[in-house]
């Protein structure tokens, strides 16, 4: 029976052992897991570094289609133009650590700053240069996004940037040296404050100067038809009639084409500005869908649906057609929060996926259906992207203007 009964003991203090052993074993996995996450989220959320670096800045391209020949004979219209396209064109101006906008769509960013100010960042930020630089480069379909904070106009992609007059100024600079180009102007706005509105920003911009001009004084077509309406006052001009001897004094004068959103953001009411009739809505003037994924197959693939949907409709031929390549945060599966995080940072991922985009067989038939081929990183030099893109978008402008000369304006035979 003794025997027995330390037998049962033995027993017993070797299973409390083996237990001892596993619950040892188990606090040391799930506190390595914990170390693990920690580090692996003190990473993604915290880092600052967006993993690139500034792209091609060597100016080569301040001149894309004033010295197109034939350029004032063929009078292409603005629409059919080929361009590269800078989204969030005034965004790198970012820095980490700076204050989130007031917009209160962005109440749960900024309560979210704290612990993830490094991956906000990271995804916020999408060109590595001003826009003087990316005009340079040859953008000339400019994106900038602006907010009213601290009673001034600034800077924003959720995160505040520099004051916003440094842009505009960007945009004076460029067109003070270089006659005959075209440069389209997007501005939209992320929010108005209480008091502000689209007519007191648009009255703002007139004291923006560079040598005593402001961004109106290179605006030579009349008053627009803001939102391409059939019933709107005769002798509006429309989108689709702007041409680029209209907007360039034929090729005189460097031109621009001004655009903003008029519904979406409250506003307060306040006086009407005699600059709003200078600017066309870019929802009623634009066709530019915006994809809001994250992902080189499946932002390829919504291309490649959007573009049979454009050559399908001829409707769309009156339009300024925006291919919005851009990847942007999304949540919209798990696959796509993981490529969000496998993203590292916006430009990180176009560094990789403008060359593929450009090295895509249907390049050439994007390019016919949507003009505006718009980027983020629009200056990267990996795989010789800015060189590359420059040369594609001035082979299609020069092959306008040849057809239209040889067609004698005919624009429907640009999309044969």
């Amino acid at each position: 029976m003794r025997v027995l009964l330390l037998s049962a003991q033995k027993e017993e203090e070797v299973a409390r052992r083996l237990r001892r052993k596993r619950t040892v074993k188990i606090v040391a996995v799930l506190l390595v897991l914990v170390v693990a996450f920690t580090l692996f989220f003190a990473i993604t959320l915290n880092a600052k570094s967006l993993g690139v670096g500034k792209g091609s800045t060597d100016g080569a391209y301040g001149t894309v289609l004033a010295d197109i020949d034939g350029i004032t004979e063929a009078n292409p219209r603005i629409i059919d133009i080929a361009m590269l396209g800078a989204h969030d064109a005034n965004i790198s101006s970012l820095m980490p650590g700076n204050p989130i906008d007031d917009n209160p769509k962005s109440d749960v960013f900024e309560q979210l700053y704290p612990v993830s100010a490094g991956f906000q960042y990271r995804m916020s930020v999408t060109q590595t240069v001003p826009p003087y630089q990316l005009l340079m480069q040859g953008a000339r379909f400019v994106h900038f996004k602006y907010t009213y904070y601290d009673n001034d106009w600034y800077a924003s992609h959720s995160i505040i940037g520099r004051k916003f007059e440094e842009d505009v100024k960007d945009v004076l600079r460029f067109l003070a040296d270089h006659p005959g180009e075209v440069v389209v102007l997007l501005l939209q706005s992320t929010w108005f404050g209480e008091d502000q509105s689209l007519h007191t920003f648009h009255d703002w911009l007139e004291g923006v100067t560079l040598d005593g001009k402001n961004i109106y004084d290179y605006v030579y077509y009349d008053k627009v038809n803001v939102y391409d309406s059939e019933f709107a006052e005769e002798g509006r001009v429309r989108m689709r009639d702007l041409r680029y001897n209209d907007v360039t004094q034929s090729g005189t004068s460097a031109g621009v084409v001004l655009l903003d959103r008029r519904e979406g953001l409250p506003q307060a009411e306040t006086e009407a500005s005699t600059y709003s009739d200078y600017f066309f809505d870019v929802d009623s003037n634009l066709a530019h869908q915006w994809h809001s994924r994250m992902g080189e197959d499946v932002l390829t693939e919504e291309i490649e649906d959007y573009v049979f949907e454009v050559r399908a409709l001829s409707l769309y031929r009156w339009k300024l057609r925006v291919n919005q390549t851009q990847a942007t945060l999304s949540v919209e599966s798990v696959g796509d929060v993981l490529r969000d995080i496998g993203a590292w940072s916006l430009l990180k991922f176009a560094e990789k996926y403008n060359i593929s985009l450009l090295e895509n067989e249907n390049f050439d038939t994007w390019l016919r259906a949507l003009p505006v081929f718009q980027v983020d990183f629009a200056n990267s030099d990996y795989g010789d992207f800015n060189r590359r893109v420059n040369e594609k978008i001035r082979a299609r402008n020069e092959n306008i203007v040849r057809i239209l000369i040889a067609e004698d304006g005919n624009y429907e035979k640009l999309y044969v």
